[in-house]
């Protein structure tokens, strides 16, 4: 299925039409404000561009956050870093220990037909700081909103992390695998490869060699 157009699209369409409010539904949103921001060249569409990206980035990171842990994420951790990319991607790093390797090791071991973005949080939060200065901007109005070198570089900005996170979100799933259902071989590779003692390409060899016996053994459950 091909992701859906967001080029010229309303604002009545944009508020009304396909809302959504998951990381994939805020991009798209703001891509659609992008393109009006672009024909009219008006400030407005460009700071309600800039602000469905930032929103993107904290529910993006929400939902690695959620999919990594579920129903285990303290509601007071939670209400400590909402809204706060920084936090969440803390909160993470804690609450599932070398997460990066895990998404790595998440994606070799997915089929083909579930790809899965390994998202850059360093880069995501860096995003979400600069698209933010085109939400709090200051200076004089001949070198902000009355400047189009300011406004081009804007829109040059918000239209390059809209389009990073849109590419990743139509070509890939957020997602990693949860250990604790693991079956017991593929946890032992998991183990291994986490602490050094096996490559990730080794680990996917001998997945491969598993996998008749991990399929017999799921089938007659």
């Amino acid at each position: 299925m091909s992701p859906p157009n967001f080029r010229n699209r309303s604002p009545k369409e944009i508020l009304n039409d396909s809302n959504f409010y998951e990381s994939s539904g805020r991009v798209f949103k703001a891509l659609s404000w992008l393109d009006i921001a672009v024909k009219t060249k008006t400030v407005s569409a460009l700071e309600y561009a800039a602000l469905e990206v930032r929103l993107a980035i904290e529910q993006l990171v929400f939902e690695e956050l959620i999919v990594g842990v579920g129903t285990t994420l303290d509601r007071k951790d939670y209400k400590k870093c909402k809204g706060d990319v920084v936090k969440l991607t803390k909160v993470i790093n804690r609450l599932i220990p070398k997460y990066e390797m895990l998404v790595d090791f998440s994606k070799a071991m997915m089929p083909p037909n579930f790809p899965i973005t390994k998202w850059d949080n360093k880069k995501l939060n860096s995003h979400h700081g600069r698209v933010s200065q085109y939400l709090h901007w200051s200076g004089g109005l001949d070198v902000t909103i009355h400047s189009e070198k300011w406004f081009q570089r804007g829109v040059d900005l918000v239209t390059e992390v809209a389009n990073y996170m849109w590419n990743g979100l139509t070509t890939g799933n957020t997602a990693v695998m949860n250990l604790e259902k693991l079956e017991p071989e593929i946890l032992e590779l998991w183990e291994l490869f986490s602490t050094g003692e096996i490559s990730l390409e080794t680990a996917v060899l001998r997945a491969e060699i598993l996998e008749p016996l991990l399929m017999a053994r799921i089938n007659n459950r």
